[in-house]
């Protein structure tokens, strides 16, 4: 293995770092050296649109004797800024392609929405308790993604099961939502290797990011539920290595996924317990019990948290939610045995 500046190497497959200006830290992005003959150089996540990342990337090739313009196709695990901020000037410099799920544009329209849309954003929030001061504390992000930010039209939209022809390297594309709609894994059977994204991560618990309808009483997909069924789907996956997006390269993703779920298990402990005590809530409510120093210097994250364990709640039959016309309460009905969650939801 090759190392130099954090750039690593594993076989074929070399690790590229950036920084990303965000609590995440670095992402990683994985290029795909080509077999000899071969100008198939591939790209996996791009890191976000600033100079700083585009340096890193250049500076990470040229360690393989490569730049961005022999770069020719550019792979998409999800549409967040700092996995796809520089995809369209590599496309610029190296006429590459840029591939990704068919419901990326989902998370690409959300990053700067039209008036229309902030007034209904504004709208559900306030239904979940939020006034809209803690609003604009939520969203203040996109302050930072308007500098940064370019729209990326795909050249090729993929779906769950589709085949990236890579020489000698053939990936298969497995649609994994939950973090957001739009995220996808991508699987190298013969070696047994994992392109994880944001969806499996060694140091932290992927947030499921709180889904928000198009109209304020629309329906509104459980991004942690949801997250769960992709996590059982990529069980059965026999892989050697996994290439997270954040963090070190991991071998065994069933044991982090039973830490996952564990650590969820008792989060819904403690929202039950929550309301337990302190009766019916609103969910902003919740959330400052439950994260009495992070609700208000991570608003959007512990919104997301909150929602994801009340839906599994409600969804189970573990607690209750009434709408009256300007909020939604929740009120617990039981607390659930240890285990009786997942065995409900996943198994």
């Amino acid at each position: 293995m090759k190392e130099e500046l954090g750039v690593k190497q594993f076989d074929r497959i070399v690790r590229i770092p950036s920084p990303t200006g965000f609590d995440v830290g670095d992402i990683n992005s994985y290029v795909i050296l080509p077999q000899e003959g071969s100008k198939q150089l591939v790209l996996i996540d791009t890191g976000v649109g600033r100079e700083v990342a585009w340096q890193a990337l250049q500076a990470g090739l040229g360690q393989f004797g490569f730049s961005i313009k022999d770069i020719t196709l550019v792979l998409l695990t999800h549409a967040h800024t700092d996995h796809f901020g520089q995809a369209p000037r590599i496309r610029r410099e190296s006429g590459c392609e840029i591939w990704g799920h068919e419901v990326i544009h989902k998370s690409v329209a959300d990053y700067l929405p039209e008036p229309p849309r902030i007034e209904m954003e504004k709208d559900f929030f306030r239904r979940l308790g939020y006034d809209n001061d803690m609003y604009d504390k939520i969203f203040e992000y996109r302050d930072f993604v308007g500098d940064i930010f370019e729209l990326c039209e795909l050249d090729k939209t993929l779906v769950d099961g589709d085949v990236i022809p890579i020489q000698d390297f053939e990936l298969q594309t497995i649609h994994t939502p939950g973090h957001c709609a739009e995220e996808v894994v991508f699987w190298q059977a013969e070696s047994r290797q994992m392109f994880s994204g944001d969806h499996l991560l060694p140091d932290i618990t992927p947030v499921c990011l709180l889904d928000i309808p198009d109209e304020p009483r629309g329906v509104r997909v459980h991004s942690l539920s949801q997250y769960y069924e992709s996590t059982d789907k990529v069980l059965p996956y026999d892989a050697k290595y996994i290439y997270p997006s954040h963090g070190d390269v991991m071998q065994d993703h069933r044991e982090l996924i039973a830490g996952y779920k564990l650590a969820t298990e008792r989060r819904l402990l403690k929202v039950s317990r929550i309301m337990e005590k302190h009766g019916s809530l609103t969910p902003f409510e919740v959330g400052q019990y439950l994260f009495p120093k992070a609700w208000e210097s991570e608003p959007y994250a512990v919104s997301s948290e909150v929602m994801g364990h009340l839906d599994m709640l409600v969804d189970q039959g573990y607690s209750s939610v009434r709408d009256d016309g300007d909020v939604f309460r929740y009120s617990l009905i039981s607390v659930p045995d240890p285990g009786a969650i997942f065995q409900a939801v996943i198994f």
